[in-house]
């Protein structure tokens, strides 16, 4: 349910409209049903007439015959020839079509008008862009600064010298140092960025904190999850390429790079100096160890330890990880010599 308290809905719209917006056919249609106004969108299990859904995991497609939706976006080759009153809207990429639509009908209540409340610091030298919102408690340090058309929420803390750049969200208690961000990024409440590596030097039984000089380097169109930590670099610097995703609570450490329009999903760990390589997928829990390459294009499935190189264009998983093929070939034997044992006990007893 879209809970009016927090989002605006926009006036219903005509199926033609949204056909052609989403660019998709209509596979069949009903009496003047170009002229039928949806008003919002619904999963299909819970939608009602005038309201539209979408298929992207074929999973539920048995929902297509039960459905109250008036329309629904589905792959193309979808038919649904039991429920006649469900008009389809055929697409290569239902999903994509769906969040075109999302953003369509809906967004926040809450509107940011351009304002530094009088509870945030700014430090004198600090740069501030055109258009922008500070907001409450927030800190920004010396000669940081800031873009323009910029959302900073409140109790964040930007510190000296950082550059963010044109149109960035940070949210609520984000605390930023020694980083170097470009412009639209994303940046989810309590993430921390910038700060010490995990850099010892052991001598005598005495653990020696190493003197990190490095950055973190954000690029442009790059969101970073809540509670994310992404260390600055020892000498070398931290980097986060261009179009980037970063769930929730991900551990990135000094040095690591990532490289263009990776994603990394929630409790992935990784260790110092490793390089992720372009479009690269690393499933939730994923750890990778220190000074490991992962070539553009590879998956890691979730829970998988990388322990040695991943070629590029390859998938992998298991701990340690191997070919994906292998790792299901070896959960499909050990299941085998767990019924085998078992049978042994029982014919033994």
């Amino acid at each position: 349910m879209v809970d009016e308290r927090f989002y605006q809905i926009s006036k219903p719209f005509k199926l033609s409209y949204i056909a052609s917006f989403l660019e998709c056919a209509i596979s069949h249609t009903l009496d003047d049903s170009n002229n039928i106004l949806i008003k919002g969108i619904k999963p299909l299990d819970q939608a009602s007439e005038y309201e539209i859904s979408f298929l992207s995991n074929k999973k539920y497609i048995s929902q297509l015959s039960n459905t109250k939706a008036s329309a629904c976006i589905v792959d193309y080759g979808i038919s649904c020839d039991s429920n006649k009153q469900l008009i389809l809207l055929t697409t290569k990429n239902p999903y994509f079509a769906y969040t075109k639509l999302a953003n369509l009908f809906y967004k926040r209540k809450e509107q940011y008008k351009p304002i530094i409340m009088d509870s945030a610091h700014v430090a004198s030298s600090a740069y501030i862009g055109k258009n922008c919102y500070i907001g409450h408690n927030v800190v920004i340090g010396e000669n940081a600064r800031i873009g323009d058309d910029c959302i900073i929420e409140s109790g964040s803390f930007i510190d000296f010298g950082v550059t963010i750049g044109d149109r960035a969200k940070i949210y609520s208690n984000v605390s930023i140092s020694y980083s170097i961000i470009g412009d639209d990024v994303v940046i989810l409440p309590g993430a921390r960025i910038g700060q010490d590596g995990f850099g010892f030097a052991t001598d005598l039984g005495v653990h020696y904190k190493i003197f990190h000089t490095g950055r973190v380097i954000i690029g442009k169109n790059v969101e970073i999850g809540a509670n994310t930590t992404i260390d600055r670099g020892s000498l070398n610097d931290t980097i986060i390429e261009d179009l980037c995703r970063i769930d929730n609570l991900v551990q990135i450490a000094h040095n690591v790079q990532i490289g263009r329009g990776s994603i990394i999903v929630a409790q992935v760990g990784i260790a110092g100096s490793s390089k992720i390589g372009n479009y690269c997928a690393l499933g939730g829990q994923v750890g990778v160890s220190g000074h490991i390459v992962i070539g553009d294009k590879s998956q890691v499935a979730a829970q998988g330890g990388v322990t040695k190189d991943i070629e590029p264009g390859t998938i992998v998983g298991g701990t340690p990880t191997v070919p994906i093929r292998d790792w299901h070939k070896q959960a499909v034997i050990m299941k085998k010599l767990i019924n085998n044992y078992k049978l042994e006990n029982k014919n033994d007893n």
